[in-house]
């Protein structure tokens, strides 16, 4: 009978603490998934300023006519799309498509 209870009062305590060993390592957790949430927002918000910003720059397709810096602008322009494909809050079915384009070029390289 005394084996049976020191064995449960052992048991007790290491559930205990395994609880609260699990309670500080989902308390972290989730304080660096806000973190990543926040920083999240922010790229997602600097990306479709970004996206806007280069569409009215280049409203007349000056940039993208010129041999030099329409190379760099066009790959910036797809660079940013890509990224705005994820970041964006409703995805069309034809968004999808493309975006499921970009993962499996991705993951090929």
């Amino acid at each position: 009978m005394i084996f049976l209870v020191s064995f449960l009062i052992v048991l007790l305590l290491v559930a205990s603490y395994v609880i609260y060993n699990l309670y500080m390592k989902y308390s972290r957790l989730e304080s660096v998934a806000i973190e990543n949430q926040e920083f999240i927002l922010a790229i997602r918000k600097r990306v479709m300023s970004q996206r806007s910003y280069l569409k009215q720059i280049d409203r007349a397709g000056s940039f993208e006519s010129d041999d030099e810096v329409g190379f760099f602008f066009k790959e910036l322009k797809k660079i940013i799309n890509d990224i705005s494909l994820y970041l964006e809050d409703e995805v069309e079915d034809d968004d999808e498509n493309q975006k499921n384009n970009i993962v499996s070029k991705l993951t090929r390289m």
